[in-house]
């Protein structure tokens, strides 16, 4: 009862807020400009000028004064006095100048425009300038522009609102080209709030799109446990290389106080197949030559590789390897939680016309932050072939052999071996327009070849009848048209009793008893584990449908399996005692407006309790203004998540997740921060708290900032952040 006015006063603060839809958006478009901008001559030919006064003057010059505009089809040239030599076709200006063409915009003190073939070349002092399409703006001594490149003597470069400069390059020459799509400056220095953060010799980038240089630094600090208990701080550093349109890399250079520098690089690369879809190739590492703590040598090394042999198959390679267990809990501080990395070689072919797919699958571990072995499968070979007839008829054969290796093989409880499973599946599908009717066959055997235990056999015949019944209405509910949808649903499993305690069980669990869980008849994951099962399933299903829009506002299931026998099977493969009846599955998901409420419980009619419950309510208006509640019950272990966001003003928002176990009083992983964000620049504070496998608690607070369109955001912390917090929109580098 005590946590319920905390509750109420959240959803109070999100629903009474005077901070509107539209003002949580951060407007960034601009429309401000150096001046009125000119629509240019529609002639290729010839200038149109307009002045307060005219004359000639000696040597064939035009002098024109007061308010003078000149316009032709390239460019547009305003001054308070301009000199027109036709010969020539020099134009100079002096007073208030104003340059326009296709591209920017310049004003200054005085211009000469030369027109020289189809090129035009400007050159203009004290100069503003302003690129109206990229926002590119700054100022400069010395411009000279020959359509194509511009050139900025003494300049500073800016993509912050036009007439602001809270950042700003600085450097003695700046060169924009526009047909190369690069930029380049020499002796760079980047300003901040008017103070100097950053300093090169010379830095290029690209105009539009993906540019080589640094992105924005992060910074952090952590704590050390034990013996080096303590703060210490981290410095990120990483600098992006745009090597070709295909293919990146990111160099970073990461100092950890406590633990000394390690050099962190991650390569992508898309790979081109002919028609084919393109593949994909990264690796990423980190290596740090000497821990200060432990003396010895820490390293990561991840590969992925995504690559499409020919139009039917497929092959995908991953790697993940770290020098030690400890290795995320002492220097990248993060998948604490984890207890194993995967690595695996999948190679598949599909082929859609013949309804054919097969594939070979080998996978390895490696253990970390006290996990312990599983069984993994070096390799796996699977088949699978479908066959479709007249009337709906479905044939479905599939063959599945996979050889299993565990750590700890030697014990008793860890056997290994090989296991061959086959399976012939006949169904037919029987609709009309009010219901449907899908019978099924499954004859499926299973053999075990094992290492060090007798070899073992097994075979099934299973029979399913699945029945659904479709009603519907037209109804009006709070001046919404909406249909309703009633589907009765009846099935019948049956599966013969056999003892399977004999079986090794290499990849079975038990499931719950959802909606779906309940139809198909199947109590446990996996192939080897196979229940008993005699069993009347009835169920009922309803869905509430705008007319207009399809979107469903209200889902409801509910489901019991009544069983014939009293004898099941418990997960060690032994044949037990059970209720004639299973637990009730039910699930309510309402969809209104801004609001998504989701529950789904399994209620045990015998202790007239739920045994099981999933609830979330979540409010959103925005990924910058949201929040999310979920509570989790299974017998007895709760759980729950709390995760949202929330604008204070436009330009500030905190955000925050916290999972915790309520059974034991332990909170799993907490998230909280701040940020600040402007159309020119942002900067966050984020502060991570994690539950470690001994028992003790990681905390990590990073800083970062970030300077729009110069140095993007740091990815390894926003993509923590988007899974700390879902439906936080995390990066802060979008205008």
């Amino acid at each position: 009862m005590r946590k319920q006015p905390a509750l109420y006063v959240l959803f109070a603060l999100l629903l009474s807020s005077t901070i509107n839809a539209e003002t949580l958006v951060l407007n960034c478009q601009n429309n401000a400009l150096l001046f009125p901008k000119q629509a240019l001559s529609s002639e290729t030919e010839g200038l149109d000028i307009q002045a307060d006064y005219s004359e000639i003057v000696k040597g064939g010059h035009h002098l024109f004064k007061g308010n003078v505009s000149l316009n032709s089809g390239a460019y547009f040239l305003g001054a308070d006095e301009i000199s027109v030599n036709k010969s020539s076709k020099t134009s100079t200006a002096t007073g208030h100048v104003k340059f326009q063409d296709n591209e920017l915009m310049l004003t200054g003190d005085k211009a000469v425009v030369k027109k020289q073939g189809e090129i035009t070349h400007a050159t203009l002092n004290q100069v503003k300038f302003h690129y109206p399409n990229s926002r590119i703006n700054g100022r400069a001594q010395v411009v000279t522009n020959d359509g194509t490149k511009q050139v900025f003597s003494s300049g500073s470069y800016s993509l912050c609102p036009l007439g602001n400069s809270d950042w700003q390059m600085k450097a003695d020459k700046i060169t924009l080209n526009s047909l190369t799509n690069k930029g380049m400056a020499e002796e760079v220095t980047i300003e901040f709030l008017g103070m100097p953060i950053f300093y090169s010799t010379r830095h290029e980038w690209v105009l539009k799109g993906r540019g080589s240089g640094f992105l924005a630094p992060a910074f952090g600090n952590y704590s050390e446990s034990g013996a080096n208990k303590g703060n210490n701080y981290q410095v990120r550093i990483p600098y992006y290389f745009n090597i070709a349109p295909d293919r990146d890399f990111l160099l970073t250079l990461n100092q950890l106080s406590s633990r000394g520098s390690a050099l962190e690089g991650k390569y992508r690369q898309l790979i081109t197949n002919n028609h084919l879809s393109d593949g994909r190739f990264e690796i990423e590492g980190l290596y740090l030559n000497k821990d200060k703590i432990t003396n010895n040598r820490r390293w990561l090394l991840n590969s992925k590789l995504d690559l499409p042999l020919n139009a039917k198959t497929d092959l995908s390679i991953v790697t993940n390897r770290v020098s030690d267990s400890d290795y995320f809990k002492e220097i990248t501080r993060n998948n604490t939680s984890d207890s194993e990395l995967q690595s695996h070689v999948d190679l598949s072919y599909k082929d859609q016309k013949k309804n054919l797919t097969m594939s070979l699958f080998v996978e390895s571990e490696q253990l970390i932050n006290n996990g312990s072995a599983s069984y993994t499968r070096a390799p796996e070979l699977s088949i699978n072939k479908g066959y479709k007839g007249l009337g709906g008829r479905h044939v479905n054969l599939s063959l599945v052999s996979t050889k299993f290796t565990h750590k700890n093989s030697n014990t008793t409880t860890n056997k290994t071996g090989i296991r061959t499973y086959a399976q012939a599946k006949f169904s037919r599908s029987i609709r009309a327009n009010n219901y449907s009717l899908t019978p099924s066959l499954n004859l499926l055997t299973t053999d075990y070849t094992m290492n060090d235990a007798d070899n073992k056999k097994r075979s099934i015949v299973s029979f399913n009848l699945d029945s659904k019944l479709f009603l519907e209405r037209k109804m009006a509910l709070f001046g919404t048209n909406l249909t309703q949808t009633l589907i009765p649903r009846l099935a019948y499993n049956y599966t013969p009793k056999k003892d399977q305690s004999a079986l090794p069980n290499f990849d079975s669990d038990d499931k719950n008893d959802s909606y779906e869980g309940l139809f198909s008849g199947q109590k446990f994951t996996g192939i080897d584990r196979i229940a008993s099962a005699n069993n009347l399933i009835f169920g009922l299903e309803s869905d509430f449908i705008d007319e207009e829009t399809g979107d469903t506002y209200l889902s409801l299931k509910i489901a019991q399996a009544y069983r014939f026998n009293d004898i099941g099977m418990n997960i060690s493969g032994a044949l037990v005692s059970q209720r004639k009846y299973s637990d009730v599955a039910i699930s309510a998901n309402l969809t209104m407006r801004d609001f998504a409420f989701n529950n789904s419980l399994q209620y045990d009619p015998e202790t007239n309790k739920i045994s099981k419950r999933d609830s979330s309510v979540s409010y959103i208006l925005s990924p910058r203004k949201f929040l999310t509640l979920a509570n989790y019950d299974d017998s007895g272990k709760k759980s729950a998540e709390l995760y949202g966001a929330y604008p204070l003003t436009q330009k500030i928002h905190v955000f925050a997740g916290i999972n915790r176990s309520i059974s034991d009083s332990i909170t799993n992983k907490e998230t909280t921060g701040i940020a600040y964000e402007s159309c020119c620049w942002a900067v966050r504070l984020a502060h991570f708290k994690e539950h470690l496998s001994d028992g003790g608690y990681d905390y990590m607070t990073k800083i970062e900032l970030v300077l729009k369109g110069l140095a993007t955001t740091s990815s390894n912390l926003y993509k923590r952040l988007e899974e700390d917090v879902p439906n936080y929109l995390a990066n802060l580098d979008d205008f």
